[in-house]
């Protein structure tokens, strides 16, 4: 990393920008240029491994693309918003402050009805906020599209506003 002041080494930074975030973007090989996917997750640690889970239809470019190549990378991006100057001061010194995860992983189709309810429920979790009381059913467990990231490798960047 270029900018070693703004890396983020603690875990528990890092794990508290994976909480917060709710858009992934999902960056899938393709040619003649990478094809990238925003979409909400859900996540979950097990002895410091982080996986990624992901839903949709159970058709389309994406799945096809992964079928194809699960190298996959990603990022997540929260807390961010404009730094604007003082009033009167140069343009250059507006800015953009952020905190981010990159990072990279072998995504795989799930097609266990099981596995996938266990997904739905971390998303869900992660959206609300809150686990979920409720039945999933097994036709709708049949018909959507769940992909489970096998993070490899992340890390933290950030440049805070002050």
């Amino acid at each position: 990393m270029r900018r070693t002041d703004r890396e983020i080494t603690d875990d528990a930074t890092m794990c508290d920008i994976i909480e917060k975030a709710h858009v992934i973007n999902l960056g899938i090989l393709d040619f003649p240029a990478p094809y990238v996917v925003p979409t909400n997750y859900g996540y979950e640690f097990t002895d410091k491994h982080l996986t990624i889970y992901i839903h949709g239809a159970s058709k389309g470019k994406k799945r096809g693309l992964i079928a194809a190549n699960p190298e996959v990378s990603f990022s997540l991006v929260n807390d961010c918003g404009l730094d604007k100057p003082e009033a009167g001061k140069p343009l250059y010194d507006f800015s953009y402050f952020y905190r981010s995860i990159l990072g990279t992983g072998k995504a795989t189709l799930i097609s266990d009805l099981t596995e996938k309810e266990h997904a739905l429920r971390l998303i869900l979790k992660h959206e609300n906020g809150q686990e979920m009381p409720g039945e999933i059913g097994q036709d709708m467990l049949k018909r959507v599209g769940v992909i489970r990231i096998d993070v490899d490798q992340y890390t933290g960047k950030q440049h805070s506003a002050e």
